[in-house]
Formats: structure tokens, C-alpha cells, sequence
């Protein structure tokens, strides 16, 4: 029994130590494993698996296509700048590489989160009224945020959330596709091109791909156009920023709000001029640097040879700010080689050289829109401003006479969203270089005939440095808030704007925010400033306005300063004071002089001498004769523009900005004297109207550019088409004469003047137009025989004729082309013109040509279809 008790015990005890064992050996089997299995991996960490982190004002995740980001929950409900931007263009319309996009209109979103999802809202900045008054519940009643995006929560995270913004950017919702004119965007090769984050912004462009069927000459191919779209996202800066009231006799860009609690304007409105927050760093110093300046960073892509005047050009407006105490309020700094910082980095204000061929330079600056502080700033400046000889001055389009007419473009030519630009964000596009290109063109011609230019043909440097350095100043003004003036050109008379001297002291024009065209003083007379080359008085009014420092009563002091706007030099008008249908003549784009009509004297004879030389001027041995088309275009077309500048003071309004109560104030509106509407009549008839003549070997040497290929244009004739291009600007010429608004104008002029004052009548005016158009339509005072080369009535005449009978035609049977009188007295004037017709055609002892023999039997029926023609009448409705 003791035997088998001791082996029992003895398998026990093994099975026991051997259970033990085992047990061990599983044990530190299991704690091996457990080391070996992989931690718990958090859903963030999934979602962003492979993706590239960035961190900054958000933490940014993302590859090619995709962009996560994890918003903590403190950013949530603030308020956040979007700004978009062209980074990399197709020189095509408006997407140009550098261009600021969204026209001024500056974006607030937030965010905000609801259930399981972030919505992103755009601020109705607006609207408002003063927290916790009963205005501000209404208009929270009134008015909302627009919920542009609802983004899933993809995951939560240690105080936030992780939300896919890619179908925010990677998408056209900036419309830059259908600005193209049509073009959608291509999702599937649309990549990111870089995500940068940094503490106070988050910088993100888009390698956007847009694809359509229209053919851009620009691009290789339309149906991948690859254009950059850079964003730049920061928090809205809270810096104790103090806005500044607007005030109308001094053109800044605005911020303007509808503020409910505002009492003092009948509409609510609260208007602040956009500027930067310039404070001293010393207030109690009469000089003193700023806190911060203004810093402008040269891009290298400048040519060095020109450095030198745009920088002299950016700190031309330190003397302004040295009088209302800063000292270096703006700084000029050179980006060096090895930078690597992005122009389009809201931290960075720039000065940027392209190669788009636009033919422009801008301003754009970027402005807190709850307050109209300016917040960033670039520059950007097309290198076609300094290419004078263009292939554009071969033919002329109805855009191109446009364009050079009226400063615009034809309306019909926009795509639709710069047809919204053109009407509604006036002054927000500056066409100013595009302008100079012209200028530039017309020197050359000038200067080459007066011995002054090149031997290839280019005017002097210093024509062009400063020209360079006017432009350079002007878009500067833009990025320091202020508008166009287009008045300060007629600050001084054209002797005054001769004199070289007081010109290099004081300036040749008030502002060099006016497009100022280049003075070229005639032969044998002393040459002066081409371009102006400092800051004019208005420039450093407009910025004491909107930048002196003020400890007293600001209203009363502001007020102050806005009432010198009757100084001599500080009239003030803008880009919508200068359309076609504005009144004052002395509000044009590049006229010159306080008498614009002794500077279209000086041009048009300027141009008109030229003619005889073209040929041999303008085409060296072993050139093409194009030259000589680009040259005849170009004095031809300067001749037109500045007949233009004339046909705007018959009928025309002085208008006056001044206030009640400022010293010497005038009336707004003054109608322009008698005198001066006859002398434009006068000189329209010795030249737009007159029957212009031209040497036939000139004509017959005009010949066309011979490329036919990307980037040239057509042609519907090779030869000259000399009497479609002086249809079309006398066409624009009588358009204006005879305009219904400046018809209306006229005849309400007569109210405007005394009873026994002189006045310049409507019934004064269509005889004159009438008088002057149809002089022919009379029994000459020597009879005798004519001959189609030598007619009655020259081919330039008749043509003028018929466009006028045209524009007769539509005063008498359309009730929506000015005033009835105006109607009645076309219809007195046609009915006398067929009798003259009749009279002319029964003398026995003229011998008419067949061409004018012709023109007055059809002018005759078609005087008789007008008068028997249907009268369109207004409803009274």
C-alpha cells in the first residue's frame, strides 16, 4: 500500500511541477505575444495614413488630391479672411498670373459645427447694428450667413475635429473656369501644388485643370488648361484697428456697411476708406517712425536696369506721410535670390513683373471687410508696357475703337463676369498701363521725327524712366486705398506743365492717380517733364485725410481737412464720373492741361504733321512696310482719341464735390460757357468732320504684318481699309454729338443760365450739326462741272452723311432717343435738307458727278422714308 501511496504521490507531485512548468511557459508565451501585437490605431491615424502633415494655424493633412484638416474646437465660430489669387495664369482675360481674384470682394467665413458635421458659413458683413440694441435682434431677423459647405466629421480628435475640405478648393466655385468662357473643372487631374502652414495663415494653391472647347492661343491644348489658384486663409486680426469715415471730395476705395444703430445718415450707411493701420511709434514726436511700416519686397524677376525707378517710384509717397509726421512709412526691400517665400503669402507685399501680354499694372489690395483695414498688398506689373511697336495699330476692331474712344472696352466683348465687373466695381481694375502702351507707341513717332528717339526706333531712356516711375506711383497710390482722379490733369494750363523746372519741384498734374498722357512739346519748343515725376498737391491731401493722426474730435478734424477741396488742385472725380454719358468735360483719361481742348489742338496737329514723314521715318533699309501700317495706326488712331476729348463739352456740366460751407464753395453743377461749346463745334468741323486727306503712295505702302500664325491677327483685307476706319471714329465722334443724354442735358442747360444770359441751345446745336455735316447740300457759289475723281461731295463726306442720317432717323422715330424738341427739329432740318437736295439737283449750271449726283437722289428717298416712317411713342404709363 506504501508503494503504490509513494508512486501515487510521486505522479502527483511530477504532474504538478510539470502543470507548473507548463503554466509558466504559457505564460511568458502570452507576454510575448502581447508585446508583438501592434497598439490600437487611432481613426485619425488611418484616415491620414501616407498623407503629409503640416502644421500651423490648422493641422493640414494631405496628398495629391486631398486635403484633411483638423480644426480644434477653439476655431470654431471665429472669423476667418479667405483671399484668392491668380498664382500661375494663362495670360487669357482675367487669369493672369498675379491677379487677385474675386474683384474687392473680400470673404469672411466661419465655422461652425452642427450634429456630426462642420458647416461653413460665409459672414453677411453687411448688415449690423450695435450689440444688445433692438436693432441688432431685427437684423438678425432681417439678415443671415450664407451655409456654404456641409463636411462630415470624419473623425473626432483631442479637442477637435477632422473634416475633408478638398471639395471646398478642388472645385470652379470661384468661377475662374467660366471666366475663360466656358471651361469646367477637370476633378480627376487637378492636384494640390502646395500646402503651406504658418501661424497666423495657411497657404494652399490648387494645380487647378480646367477643360472646354474654346480655343486659347496661350495654351497647348484646351481640354487640360492648367492654371494655380492660390488661397491664403488667416484669422481676422483684432489690433485695436480704428476705422475712418469716408467723405466724397476724397477718393478712397470704401468698406461700407448698412449699420442700423447709425442715425446720423438717413440710410444707415457707414462708409470707411480702406488704409493701412499706420501709427506712430512715438506719438508725442513731430516725426516719427511707424510702429510698423509698409513694406514693399521687389520680386528678382525685374530687370535690374529698372529697379532703381520702380523703388524710387514706391517711396515717392514717403513725402506725403513726412508731412503728417511718419518718417519711412513705407520701406523697399529687395527679394534676394535665395528667398523662397511665395508672393502670394498675405505676410508679403509685393511688387511683381510679369510677361502676360495684357498691356497692364495693378494695385490690388486685400482689406478687412468688417473694418476697411488693409491687410496686404501686391503690385503687378506687365512687361508689355514697354513694347511700342504692336501689330494691334495694323487694323482696328469696334473693341479696339472702344477701348481707345471711351477707355473701356466694348461691353458686348466681356464675358459676362467682367460685364458684372465693368458695371458694378468701378476703379477696381486699373487700365492705366494698358493706356501708357499707347502713349509709349505715340511718343516713338514723335520723338523719332523730332531726332530724339533711337536709331532702332525707341525713345530716349529717360522717356521711359519716367514713364515708368508715373505708373510705378500710381499703383502704389491704389494699394494705399486711394481711387482714380481723373480732374488732376487739368490742374495746370499746358505752359505750366511745359516748364521743366516748376514741373521737377511741384509736379506736372494734382495727382499721379489720373491716367496722364505724355506732354510732348511741339518742335522749337523747350522740352520738360514727359511724365510727372513726384507726388501733386491732391496726393498729399488725400493722404493727410486718410492717415494723419488725430487726437482731437476726429469728425470735426476730418471735416477740416476735406474742406480744402476748392484749393486749387484738389477737385476730385472718378472712374464713374468719366463714362461717355458724364457731362464734365474735364474728366477724361488722358487728356492734359486746364484747357483739355488746347492739348487736342497740340495732339491732333502733332499727329496730322507726322503723316508726310511715316514712310521714311518709321522704315529702315530691309524692313517690312507693316511698320509703316503700325506707325500710320498709331498717329491715326491718337488723332481720334483726342477729337473725342472735344465732343464732350457741348452739352457739358462742370461738376463740383464741394460741401456747404467750405470756403469758396461752388455750386455742383456749372454749365460749361457758350463760348467753349461753339469752339468744340468749331474745331470738330475742321477736323473729325472735314473730309481728312492722305497721300496715296503713304496708303499704298500700309501693308500687313505677313505672319499667319498663333498670336497674329486676321485680316478681312490686306490693303488699307482707309474709309471703314474714319467711318467708325466718326461714327463714335457723331454718336456723342448727338448722344440722347447729351441731347436731355442741353436742353435742361437752358434752365441752368440767367433768362438773358448767353446759352448754348439744342436748337443751336443740331443746326450746327446739321450746318456743318450737310454744308454741301447748297448751290456752291461758283458753279461749275465736277467729276468722280474730283466729286462734289468727297467720299468721306457722303459717308459721314449717311451715318448721319442714320443717327436723324432714330431722334425722329424712337421715343427713347432724347427729347421731343430734339425729335421735332431733326424732322424741321430733314424736311429742309430735301429741299435743299432738290435745289441743288435743278441748277442747270452744275454739273454734278455720278457719285454725288447719286448720294443726294438716295439721301432724298431716304429723308422721305425717315419723315413718312412710323413715330415710336413713350407709353404715359
Amino acid at each position: 500500500m506504501r508503494t503504490i501511496l509513494q508512486y501515487s504521490l510521486t505522479i502527483t507531485l511530477a504532474l504538478a511541477i510539470f502543470g507548473s512548468h507548463q503554466i509558466q511557459s504559457q505564460t511568458k508565451t502570452t507576454s510575448a505575444d502581447a508585446s508583438k501585437k501592434p497598439a490600437t490605431v487611432s481613426k485619425l491615424d488611418t484616415l491620414t495614413k501616407g498623407m503629409t502633415k503640416v502644421e500651423g494655424l490648422w493641422t493640414v493633412y494631405h496628398n495629391d488630391q486631398k486635403l484633411l484638416v483638423n480644426l480644434k474646437s477653439s476655431q470654431l465660430n471665429k472669423n476667418y479672411i479667405i483671399l484668392t489669387s491668380i498664382a500661375r495664369g494663362v495670360s487669357s482675360g482675367m487669369v493672369l498670373g498675379g491677379m487677385s481674384w474675386g474683384f474687392g470682394d473680400d470673404i469672411l467665413w466661419s465655422f461652425r459645427k452642427v450634429g456630426e458635421k462642420i458647416h461653413v458659413l460665409r459672414k453677411n458683413v453687411r448688415f449690423k447694428a450695435k450689440s444688445g440694441s433692438p436693432e441688432a435682434d431685427a437684423v438678425k431677423l432681417a439678415y443671415s450667413d450664407s451655409v456654404l459647405y456641409s463636411l462630415p466629421i470624419l473623425t473626432s480628435t483631442s479637442g477637435g475635429s477632422l473634416v475633408d475640405m478638398s471639395r471646398i478648393f478642388m472645385s470652379d466655385d470661384q468661377g475662374i473656369g467660366k471666366s475663360l468662357g466656358g471651361f469646367r473643372f477637370a476633378t480627376d487631374r487637378s492636384t494640390w501644388a502646395k500646402v503651406k502652414a504658418y501661424p497666423k495663415n495657411v497657404e494652399l494653391q490648387v494645380a487647378a485643370v480646367y477643360t472646354g472647347s474654346r480655343s486659347l492661343v496661350t495654351v497647348a491644348d484646351s481640354r487640360g488648361v492648367q492654371v494655380n489658384v492660390h488661397y491664403s486663409i488667416s484669422e481676422l486680426p483684432s489690433n485695436g484697428y480704428k476705422p475712418r469715415a469716408a467723405d466724397d471730395r476724397v477718393g478712397y476705395f470704401m468698406t461700407v456697411h448698412k449699420d442700423f444703430s447709425n442715425k446720423d445718415d438717413d440710410e444707415h450707411f457707414t462708409r470707411n476708406i480702406n488704409r493701412w493701420n499706420l501709427q506712430k511709434a512715438d506719438p508725442t514726436a513731430k516725426l516719427s517712425p511707424p510702429k510698423e511700416p509698409i513694406i514693399f519686397y521687389l520680386e528678382k524677376t525685374i530687370p535690374i536696369r529698372l529697379r532703381p525707378y520702380i523703388r524710387a517710384g514706391i517711396e515717392e509717397w514717403n513725402k506725403a506721410f513726412e508731412k503728417i509726421g511718419f518718417s519711412n512709412a513705407i520701406e523697399v526691400r529687395q527679394q534676394r535670390t535665395d528667398d523662397d517665400w511665395d508672393p502670394e503669402d498675405i505676410r508679403y507685399n509685393t511688387f511683381r513683373w510679369i510677361t502676360a501680354e495684357a498691356g497692364f499694372a495693378m494695385g490690388p489690395s486685400r482689406v478687412n471687410p468688417l473694418t476697411g483695414q488693409i491687410l496686404d498688398a501686391d503690385i503687378i506689373f506687365d512687361a508689355s508696357f514697354l513694347r511700342y511697336w504692336k501689330h494691334d495699330y495694323e487694323t482696328f476692331t469696334e473693341d479696339d475703337v472702344a477701348q481707345l474712344i471711351t477707355g473701356r472696352p466694348s461691353r458686348k466683348s466681356l464675358p459676362f463676369t467682367q460685364q458684372d465687373l465693368h458695371s458694378h466695381t468701378p476703379g477696381n481694375q486699373c487700365q492705366y498701363c494698358r493706356g501708357m502702351q499707347h502713349e509709349m507707341s505715340f511718343s516713338a513717332a514723335i520723338l523719332m521725327a523730332q531726332g530724339k528717339a533711337t536709331d532702332s526706333g525707341n525713345p530716349p531712356d529717360e522717356f521711359i524712366h519716367q514713364g515708368l516711375k508715373e505708373v510705378v506711383m500710381h499703383e502704389v497710390g491704389h494699394t494705399l486705398g486711394l481711387r482714380h482722379n481723373f480732374k488732376a490733369s487739368t490742374w495746370k494750363p499746358l505752359a505750366g506743365i511745359d516748364d521743366p523746372i516748376k514741373g521737377a519741384s511741384e509736379g506736372t498734374v494734382a495727382s499721379v492717380m489720373d491716367y496722364s498722357p505724355a506732354n510732348i512739346v511741339p518742335k522749337g519748343t523747350k522740352q520738360g517733364l514727359y511724365f510727372s515725376q513726384t507726388i501733386g498737391p491732391y496726393d498729399y491731401w488725400a493722404i493727410e485725410y486718410g492717415y494723419k493722426a488725430i487726437t482731437g474730435s476726429e469728425k470735426t478734424e476730418l471735416n477740416k481737412i476735406a474742406a480744402r477741396c476748392t484749393e486749387p488742385g484738389l477737385d476730385y472725380a472718378t472712374d464713374e464720373d468719366t463714362r461717355s454719358s458724364d457731362s464734365d468735360p474735364l474728366t477724361n483719361r488722358f487728356d492734359l492741361g486746364k484747357d483739355p481742348m488746347n492739348f487736342v489742338e497740340r495732339r491732333m496737329k502733332l499727329s496730322s504733321g507726322l503723316l508726310p514723314t511715316v514712310l521714311e521715318r518709321s522704315v529702315k533699309k530691309g524692313q517690312g512696310y507693316q511698320r509703316a501700317r503700325q506707325a500710320f495706326g498709331m498717329l491715326f488712331s491718337e488723332y481720334w482719341r483726342s477729337a473725342f476729348f472735344v465732343c464732350r463739352f457741348p452739352g457739358g456740366v462742370y461738376v463740383h464735390r464741394d460741401h456747404k460751407g467750405d470756403k469758396n464753395e461752388r455750386a455742383p453743377f456749372k454749365v460749361v460757357e457758350p463760348e467753349k461749346q461753339r469752339r468744340a463745334m468749331k474745331i470738330l468741323a475742321a477736323t473729325a468732320f472735314a473730309s481728312p486727306t492722305y497721300d496715296p503712295n503713304l496708303l499704298n505702302h500700309l501693308a500687313a504684318t505677313r505672319w499667319s500664325h498663333w498670336g497674329m491677327r486676321s485680316y478681312s483685307r490686306l490693303d488699307y481699309p482707309i474709309h471703314e476706319f474714319v467711318g467708325m471714329m466718326q461714327g463714335q465722334i457723331l454718336a456723342q454729338v448727338l448722344d440722347p443724354t447729351t441731347l436731355a442735358r442741353m436742353q435742361d442747360n437752358e434752365l441752368k443760365i440767367s433768362a438773358d444770359a448767353d446759352a448754348y441751345t439744342l436748337a443751336e446745336h443740331i443746326k450746327t450739326v446739321v450746318d456743318t455735316i450737310f454744308s454741301e447740300w447748297s448751290i456752291p457759289e461758283k458753279p461749275g462741272q465736277y467729276t468722280a475723281r474730283k466729286p462734289f461731295i468727297s467720299s468721306f463726306r457722303r459717308n459721314l452723311q449717311r451715318t448721319t442720317l442714320k443717327r436723324l432717323a432714330t431722334l425722329i422715330t424712337s421715343s427713347r432717343s432724347g427729347p421731343e424738341d430734339a425729335r421735332t427739329l431733326s424732322r424741321m432740318h430733314l424736311t429742309e435738307l430735301r429741299g435743299r437736295i432738290q435745289t441743288v439737283l435743278a441748277k442747270q449750271d452744275l454739273k454734278l458727278d455720278d457719285y454725288s449726283k447719286a448720294h443726294l437722289l438716295d439721301s432724298s428717298e431716304r429723308i422721305k422714308a425717315i419723315l413718312e416712317a412710323k413715330v415710336e411713342l413713350r407709353s404715359i404709363d
